[in-house]
């Protein structure tokens, strides 16, 4: 049977070169998270839900399309043939179907400057940050 002895007991059970690797290992611990930056920044706030439910049910849809679409690109790329003849029309379904979850993202919230902002495909934020093409008509 296997017997744990705590190294900080003073029973001359615990080696001498393990009480003082426990002693080493207590002082790295006591150092805390203050005396090391932290490897990764914090990741940034999500931005508040939207609180009309019209914006949630076509969030909801889209994300179903996009569902949709890795199940249609499943079926496709388990044909060998069919991906060596189409392997980038096959990533443009996967490319779609990551707008698609953006876009739903952007719909689901008030705050749709933060959650464009938050997108990691650079061409649909930039597409989503540009300026108007034409001018809004005046009410």
């Amino acid at each position: 049977m296997l017997h744990l002895v705590r190294s900080d007991e003073a029973d001359s059970a615990v080696p001498a070169h393990q009480r003082a690797v426990d002693a080493i290992q207590a002082a790295i611990r006591a150092e805390g998270a203050a005396a090391r930056p932290p490897l990764f920044k914090p990741a940034p706030p999500r931005p508040a839900p939207s609180g009309d439910p019209l914006h949630h049910r076509i969030a909801e849809e889209l994300e179903a399309i996009g569902r949709r679409l890795d199940l249609l690109g499943g079926t496709l790329a388990s044909d060998p043939i069919l991906v060596q003849r189409h392997a980038a029309q096959l990533q443009s379904i996967d490319l779609i179907r990551q707008m698609l979850g953006h876009l739903a993202q952007v719909v689901a919230t008030d705050e749709k400057e933060k959650a464009v902002a938050l997108i990691t495909l650079a061409e649909l934020k930039a597409r989503l940050q540009r300026r108007p093409l034409t001018r809004p008509a005046a009410a």
